[in-house]
């Protein structure tokens, strides 16, 4: 199962994040956006695969996003 992934990029590895980019598409992800300024890549990966993610060097954390689904405004949910 495909999960979506939120990745920041050691502030010593941003001079270099293309190339972090590219170690985490050999490692599985499916990048979706780099937001280069800030050191910040978002993608999918499959779900095994999140943790070693974490080992590329120049990632300092990755952190799975999560949805919430909030009910439609004339539902019975109190």
């Amino acid at each position: 199962m495909h999960q979506k992934v939120t990745i920041s990029v050691a502030d010593d590895a941003i001079d270099r994040i293309d190339e972090v980019v590219a170690a985490l598409e050999s490692g599985g992800l499916h990048v979706e956006q780099v937001l280069r300024p800030i050191g910040v890549i978002t993608g999918t990966v499959e779900g095994q695969q999140v943790q070693a993610l974490g080992g590329v060097s120049g990632v300092s954390a990755v952190e799975p996003q999560c949805t919430v689904q909030l009910p439609p405004p004339d539902s019975d949910v109190q």
